[in-house]
């Protein structure tokens, strides 16, 4: 049944997805204008921040030359403004593999950078922000000790316990790849259940730091609805993110970040509930989940039930009739194009994402029951899961 939650989640995710605003496309000319600006003037914020969004997200762009591009700003970056909010966001990170702008040798000179800005006995709490979120899905060890340390600088910064409760949740859920819109990608199960996990949950039992608690409860929730619907983790965190939610508004009252948190979370248990309703209810219950998740993504100008959501999936759609069954889908095996799996049936659900490479997950169901997922990356399977 968690697999109908999901269903939902990623229909309001399309819907924040198609409100979210994206920088307008530089042609050639206007790209080769701003970094001459660059040249002249190292400190212009503004053009460096157009390049990198051009280069991190314009798939015209050749991945050779976005490549070297995006190393040399976010080198420039960290050496010469770690404490710069630019440094600190997805277009200034760099992936060693995983996809067509990864870097390998570009991510081993950053992260050596960062390291050296955080080391210094004067590093100020946003350069320690900064570095934690590049290392956030990388080193999660590190991300952990880096906020920890900017929490000890200053205390009462929401920003900062929020960052790190963040970080608790992506280790407890395990994940390990996402994309620009904090969409979960991959878990890891071996992550979710190791030390560094448990270390977590127990930070998250005894932390008396509000935005923590209250961004760790809401990430486990809308994030953990996803991986734990997917099949990717084995446990239900709805439970942990509740506990951690309700600690924080106990020891924040009235705070409306607080609130809100909570309030989402709730609402995404409110959903559980209506998902394990009786069985003879399911039916009815499951078909109007995709008329809601259909209208959700055909009706942008509709306000999100859950205001706060990040975007991240691109579409999903509601179940065709003759959807392929288990036996089918055991005939797909990794590497298959994206045409070859289309013809054994379309998918009870689609979604899509995009993110410096093209994914999409295909869920199937038949007669109410989950019979599997595929995933795709840029047209070739890379993952098939059948329960």
């Amino acid at each position: 049944m968690p697999r109908w939650l999901a269903t939902i989640a990623l229909a309001l995710l399309a819907q924040a997805e198609s409100q979210a605003q994206r920088p307008p496309a530089l042609s050639p000319e206007e790209a080769r204008r701003l970094e001459t600006a660059v040249q002249q003037n190292p400190n212009d914020t503004a053009a460096r921040s157009k390049l990198l969004d051009h280069y991190y997200l314009d798939r015209t762009v050749d991945p050779t030359e976005a490549i070297a591009a995006r190393r040399r700003h976010i080198l420039w970056l960290i050496e010469n403004a770690p404490e710069n909010a630019l440094a600190g966001t997805s277009p200034a990170t760099i992936d060693p593999s995983g996809y067509s702008l990864a870097d390998a040798q570009g991510y081993k000179l950053a992260s050596e950078a960062w390291r050296r800005q955080a080391a210094k006995s004067d590093v100020k709490p946003a350069v320690l922000m900064n570095a934690a979120f590049f290392f956030k899905t990388l080193d999660k060890q590190y991300t952990v000790s880096l906020l920890e340390r900017a929490v000890s600088l200053d205390p009462t910064n929401k920003e900062i316990g929020a960052r790190l409760g963040d970080e608790y949740a992506l280790i407890i859920l395990g994940v390990t790849l996402l994309n620009r819109n904090g969409y979960p990608l991959r878990a890891d199960r071996a992550l979710a259940q190791s030390a560094l996990a448990n270390t977590a949950r127990e930070a998250l039992r005894t932390s008396r730091n509000p935005y923590a608690l209250a961004k760790a409860g809401y990430m486990l929730a809308w994030q953990g609805i996803i991986v734990y619907a997917s099949g990717q983790i084995a446990f239900n965190p709805m439970p942990l993110a509740r506990s951690a939610v309700d600690r924080a508004a106990s020891l924040a009252p009235g705070e409306a970040e607080v609130a809100s948190a909570r309030e989402q979370v709730l609402e995404f248990e409110r959903m559980e509930q209506g998902a394990t309703r009786s069985q003879k209810d399911a039916p009815r219950a499951v078909q109007g989940s995709r008329q809601a998740a259909l209208h959700s993504t055909t009706s942008p100008s509709a306000a999100p039930p859950l205001a706060a959501l990040p975007a991240g999936a691109a579409a999903a759609s509601a179940a065709p009739a003759n959807t392929p069954a288990k036996e089918d889908l055991a005939k797909i095996t990794l590497g298959m194009s994206r045409e070859q799996v289309l013809k054994l049936g379309p998918p009870s659900a689609r979604t899509s994402m995009d993110d410096g490479h093209l994914t999409e997950i295909f869920q199937y169901y038949v007669n109410t029951s989950p019979v599997g997922t595929v995933r795709l990356t840029d047209g070739v399977v890379t993952s098939v899961q059948i329960p």
